[in-house]
Formats: structure tokens, sequence, C-alpha cells
């Protein structure tokens, strides 16, 4: 048996297990999936974790756990899994450290030496440890030499059939899915679309996500662009993939990311991207050809941008084309199963 430990909580790391299990990784390896941490209370998020915690020692008791696959954000999630892996390599059981955390060189940037060191511990004792990008490759191998690294993207599936990409005058739909605050640039886009709407009219912002709402709608408000900007709080399931279908455009601004899922789906809608020179992003999307790229706050690039894919339909459906080609030639969730599988194959089989 293979555990996999994850958090229940809503967003892209939950989405890449659920996507393993789609595509048959949970049957094959015979995983099994212990939530590690809930949204709620510290009582009940304390809860959970004792839980985990208890079960994950019973298995390693009766000797049931042949690998450990543990998917890691920064902070508290890191020090969670750290006790699990620990435990594990007690046991002479392999493990995988899965890096997911896009505040992870700031969560390493505030560590004291000695926290440092068991950081880098971690990293060095793991059979193997997961990264989205060759950039985070190049970051962690700066953290712990030692340290085993592999690349896998996340992956994404693809949709089963496209909308028509219609070149007349209809309102561009421009989409942002994500937490709604700072770190996802959603103020600078809100900023940037009202100088969007100085040029183009025929246009809408459409925001799936949560977080800190009351104030992105007092900023609306205060832009003067309320009758552009809808609400559309979190959304999963048929309600997502209605918006990916009716959308144009894709967004998302952020301050740091580590390969986001959002920009994985909307590519596979052969949706053109406006986003960000962090993480992995500029290893996904490359300037001029799936999208355009900006530096983090950089607002009147960002409306350039925008402006520049609402007045052009054949661009969008060019960058849109691109996109999904780019998708099907290495972030296809079959492609990043393989890989995993494959994995699986080297570690725990030998």
């Amino acid at each position: 048996m293979i555990v996999m430990l994850c958090t229940v909580a809503r967003g892209g790391m939950r989405s890449v297990v659920e996507g393993y299990r789609d595509d048959g990784i949970f049957d094959k390896w015979g995983v099994s999936l212990i939530d590690t941490h809930v949204e709620g209370g510290y009582l009940v998020r304390f809860k959970v974790f004792c839980a985990a915690l208890f079960r994950f020692i019973g298995l390693l008791a009766r000797g049931e756990v042949d690998g450990l696959h543990c998917h890691v954000a920064a902070y508290g999630s890191f020090w969670r899994k750290s006790i699990f892996a620990s435990l594990a390599h007690f046991c002479k059981v392999p493990v995988i450290l899965h890096l997911h955390g896009s505040r992870t060189k700031e969560f390493v940037a505030q560590q004291p030496q000695w926290r440092l060191s068991m950081i880098r511990w971690q990293l060095r004792k793991a059979n193997a440890v997961i990264v989205l990008s060759e950039s985070w490759k190049d970051y962690i191998l700066s953290i712990e030499p030692a340290a085993r690294v592999r690349v896998i993207p996340n992956g994404v599936a693809l949709p089963k059939a496209y909308p028509f990409d219609a070149a007349g005058d209809e309102c561009i739909n421009i989409l942002f899915l994500g937490e709604i605050g700072e770190r996802k640039g959603v103020y600078d886009l809100l900023r940037a679309l009202q100088g969007v709407l100085r040029q183009c009219t025929n246009v809408r912002l459409q925001i799936g996500g949560k977080g800190e709402m009351e104030r992105a709608q007092d900023l609306v408000r205060e832009l003067g662009v309320e009758h552009a900007v809808e609400f559309r709080g979190w959304v999963v399931g048929d309600e997502k993939q209605a918006l990916l279908r009716g959308a144009a455009i894709y967004v998302l601004p952020s301050y740091n990311e580590g390969l986001p899922m959002s920009i994985l789906e909307a590519m596979s809608w052969k949706l053109p991207i406006v986003s960000t020179t962090v993480g992995g992003i500029p290893e996904l999307v490359r300037e001029g050809e799936e999208g355009f790229l900006i530096s983090p706050g950089d607002i009147p690039a960002l409306t350039t941008a925008l402006v520049s894919l609402v007045s052009d339909a054949s661009l969008r459906q060019a960058m849109g084309r691109k996109a999904l080609k780019r998708i099907e030639q290495g972030f296809s969730s079959n492609y990043v199963s393989r890989s995993i599988d494959e994995l699986y194959s080297a570690i725990l089989e030998k």
C-alpha cells in the first residue's frame, strides 16, 4: 500500500490528487489517501491531524505501508508532513515529498538556522523530491544539493469538446479563478480592468474564488466597474467547466506561484493566458506564444496585454491553439500520471 497525504482544502493540490485517482494511479498501486488538514478552526484541524497521524502509525505498526507520498505546501503543511516522513524513515519506508507550495521561498527564507537544517534533512532523506518546474528544481538544489529532485509538472484532463470561438463584437469574458487576495493579484486586475474599459466596452470580468470578497467588492465600487465584474464564489465541477467554456481570455496576475492548475485548465480549453513571470509559469506560458507575461504588480502592462487580446479575436484564437498544443505535448493528465507511475516503479519496486 502507498499512503498518500493531502489536504481536504479546495485548491490546486487537491485537484492534482483527484487527477491521479481519475487516471487509475490509486487502483494500480493500492493508494490509501489520508487527509491531514481541513479548513476550519484550530480544534477541528488538530483533531483531523491527530486522527491522520494515529491511523498512519497503525498502518506502519502492521507493516502495511510500502511507500509514503506527501503532498506538501509551505509553513504548517511542511512541518505536519515532516512528522509522517520521519516516522516512515524510521521504519525504512520510502518517502516521496511532492512540493506544491508557491510560498516555499518565503517560508524557507524566514527559518532560523536550526529549522533550515531540519528542512534540508527532510529533502536529503527523501527517496524523491517532486517539483513542478525546472526553476523550482534549481531552487531546491540550492537549499540541499543532495536532494534527489524530479520534475513532474501538474497535469490536466483535456476537454472532450470545445466551443466555437466567434470573432464578432459579442461580450468578451475574461476569467480569473483562485483565491481573492493580494497574492493572486486580484486588486491589480480590477485596477487594470478600469483601464481596459476605457478602450474596450464589450468586456466582462468573471471572478471565481473565495477570500477577501468584501474588500474586492469595495474596490469594484470605488473604481466604478460594477457593471463589468461578476463574482461567482468558489466554483467546481460543471460550473467551473461552464465558465471556462464561455471565457475568451484567462488571467492570473499572481505575485508567487508554483505551477497553477487554473492556468493548465484554461490552456486545455484553448484560452490565451495573461499571467506573471513567477514560479514555473514562464516554463508553461511562453511570452507572445500562448499568452502574455508581465512582472507582478505592473498594472499598465497588465492593461496593455488584456486590451491586445480583447481587441484582436484572431490573436486570441492563435494563442489559444498554441496553448492547447502546449498542454498536449507535456502537461496532460495522462502524461503526468505515466511519470508518477514510473517513479513509483523505480522507488518502490527496488
